[in-house]
């Protein structure tokens, strides 16, 4: 045989180049731009938040079932340990009044985290209370503040207090 009569030995058409893929110095044709529809993004992920929060509900669900009764128990025992411990610093605060004199009207003055601060407290509050109303003393000035003149409707309500 010829070698003149050979026939081409590519698979491609007669008349075109050879397509090559895109290379660092021969950038791809660009898409065309589409602009962003940010209604239906949002719309989108408000959806996946929805749908993420019914999932953590029913993982929450999950898990409730899941928990031992030996868990259970432990949890109510905490919860009444807790109870019982704020009743007795309630019975205590009341305890501390009660022997120092302080009635329900002081009671909220009250307050400390164990027996001695309460037992301090409720002693400057039982002092206050046996002052009667002298008015506090004003640290900035040392002294106790000037008593306010007493005028007609003073005398006129104190004379009608003492009928009733």
């Amino acid at each position: 045989m010829s070698e003149a009569t050979a026939t081409p030995t590519t698979t491609e058409p007669q008349g075109t180049e050879p397509v090559t893929p895109p290379t660092p110095e021969t950038p791809a044709p660009e898409a065309p731009a589409k602009e962003t529809d940010w209604k239906a993004e949002a719309r989108k992920w408000e959806d996946r938040a929805k749908a993420n929060k019914a999932a953590a509900e029913k993982l929450e669900q999950i898990e409730q079932a899941n928990l031992t009764e030996l868990e259970k128990a432990q949890k109510r025992a905490e919860a009444a340990e807790a109870a019982l411990a704020a009743k007795e610093a309630e019975m205590l605060r009341l305890t501390i009044a009660s022997k120092h004199g302080i009635t329900g009207e002081h009671l909220d003055l009250l307050s400390g985290a164990d027996e001695s601060e309460l037992e301090a407290k409720a002693l400057k509050i039982a002092a206050l209370i046996k002052q009667g109303g002298k008015g506090p003393v004003v640290p900035s000035q040392g002294k106790a503040p000037a008593e306010a003149p007493v005028t007609a409707a003073d005398q006129f309500a104190a004379a009608f207090q003492d009928r009733f």
